[in-house]
């Protein structure tokens, strides 16, 4: 192992983004760091949006730390993909266009011709379904795929890089994980899995999510723990013939649809989405005029129900004055980056019980996977059922998967192959540096939400170290109302962190 004190020293050298042009990129050693070094841990939104806030000047020099650092922005939820896959561009965002990023849905715009030429002849048929909206000149309700938006971040973070370098700021990527960090006398300490070290004077980690919940007979010759990088050995299934069995019916079962909607016709789809409430998510729908809830609400509850009372109160209101979730969710999302938790409901144990309901009633999903999905249900394609999964066993044929319904009557079901989509939950693990934070109490897990706590402006319990993830619950005395697994939540906490 060798250890640059204030730098970086690696048997790989790094990237260093000043040598980079817009065809290639040049790799070498570069200089010891001058003046402050920080470092961001992390390769997607989050670490993007530390990268555009950072505090940095003339003469410091910028480490950004991940396993794809070198595509920052993309992170796992946009990662670039290959046109040869059939299933290339078919996971779409959760939101239109412009409620993920005003400015994404002007570059998609912007790159219309190009994009569109990509998408022609894919299946499912995205073009088809996007006429709708485009015969209404509405590019920016689309759902377009989430690779194009990692397409975006990344010319995005060109332009930043740019930014940085005019300020005379050195900045060095290095594509590796982290995996501890190391509090000295004059600073900090990340070791990374290639048993590099880098010695910093601040770090912000924005190192995601915890993982997929696992659940007993999960990895199996007819299951898989996860969609995202097992599509190949599925693809083979779904060809084949077989019934496919999601556990869970939120964005990653969607996401399952269209994986097998870029494999077989219609005709053979067959496909069931399991979880406890038997129902799918509302789709968002964009309408034009745009238009959001307002809703106005008062301060000073003394519980979480009473609260929780007026925001129904609310939305029932807005449902018979005509708007839809897609209104709802933008509406309540802008309003609550507006007036804290903490305004609403003063008791901060209180607080804490309100997101478990309100994420359920401001639960929303890609238009175009719902509306298919429906359409799917009404020609016998799929269904859903209802129950908790208690376990997944295999025989010759496929698998069989046990679930208990609300009354705790338990059923066996015969299927094809099954895909856990459950999402984080009991059992979930984190990445190796949040990990050694939770268990050194530098950041804690919350008993009521189940998420992530750190301190005001993201700050843990280790001096000059930030934390923010999708799975982040309270920041400081704020009580986050919705999940952040939304892309302008994490940018608009990332961008608070530094004020």
């Amino acid at each position: 192992m060798q250890t640059a004190v204030g730098g970086y020293t690696s048997k790989r050298t790094a990237l260093n983004i000043c040598a980079m042009t817009t065809n290639q990129s040049t790799h070498h050693s570069r200089p010891q760091p001058k003046g402050r070094h920080h470092i961001v841990v992390g390769d997607g939104i989050t670490a993007a949006a530390f990268v555009a806030q950072c505090d940095l000047a003339s003469g410091d020099t910028l480490t950004v730390l991940g396993r794809n650092a070198s595509q920052l922005g993309r992170g796992a939820a946009y990662a670039d993909q290959d046109p040869a896959d059939p299933w290339c561009y078919a996971y779409l965002l959760n939101s239109p266009a412009d409620d993920i990023d005003p400015a994404f849905a002007v570059w998609l715009e912007q790159n219309w011709a190009g994009l569109r030429q990509k998408m022609e002849g894919r299946q499912p048929n995205w073009l088809g379904a996007a006429q709708p909206l485009l015969q209404r000149g509405d590019t920016f309700g689309l759902n377009a795929p989430r690779a194009f938006y990692g397409d975006f971040m990344q010319e995005q973070m060109t332009g930043i890089y740019a930014g940085l370098q005019a300020r005379g700021i050195t900045i060095n990527v290095v594509d590796a994980q982290a995996i501890s960090l190391e509090q000295l006398p004059n600073g900090l300490a990340v070791t990374t899995d290639t048993g590099d070290v880098l010695t910093a004077d601040s770090i912000d980690i924005a190192s995601g999510g915890p993982s997929n919940q696992r659940l007993p007979g999960d990895d199996g010759p007819f299951s898989a723990p996860t969609l995202f990088g097992n599509e190949a050995r599925i693809a083979a299934h779904i060809k084949a013939g077989a019934e496919i069995f999601c556990i869970g019916a939120n964005a990653t079962m969607l996401d399952v649809l269209r994986l097998c909607q870029s494999l077989i016709p219609d005709d053979d789809l067959n496909n069931v989405a399991c979880s406890p409430s038997g129902g799918l998510p509302p789709p968002l729908v964009p309408r034009l005029p745009r238009r959001l809830t307002t809703p106005v609400l008062t301060g000073g509850h003394a519980t979480a129900q009473s609260f929780l009372d007026e925001v129904w109160a609310a939305m029932e209101l807005a449902r018979l004055q005509g708007d839809e979730m897609r209104e709802i969710r933008a509406g309540f999302r802008a309003y609550f980056i507006e007036h804290g938790l903490r305004y609403f409901v003063p008791n901060a144990d209180q607080a804490r019980l309100v997101p478990r309901t309100l994420r359920h009633w401001l639960r929303g999903g890609t238009r175009d996977t719902i509306l298919d999905f429906h359409r799917l249900m009404k020609l016998g394609k799929c269904r859903t059922l209802g129950g908790g999964v208690i376990e997944i066993t295999h025989n010759d044929k496929g698998a069989q998967v046990l679930t208990r319904d609300k009354a705790g009557n338990i059923t066996a079901h015969d299927t094809g192959f099954v895909i856990n989509c459950a999402g984080a939950g009991q059992g979930s693990l984190y990445d190796p540096l949040t990990t050694q934070l939770i268990a050194q109490r530098a950041i804690t897990v919350c008993d009521v939400t189940g998420g992530l706590e750190v301190g005001a402006r993201c700050m843990t319990g280790v001096p000059n170290v930030r934390h923010l993830s999708p799975a982040t619950t309270v920041i400081g005395d704020e009580v986050m109302p919705m999940p952040l697994y939304d892309a302008h939540l994490l940018r608009t906490w990332a961008g608070r962190a530094y004020q």
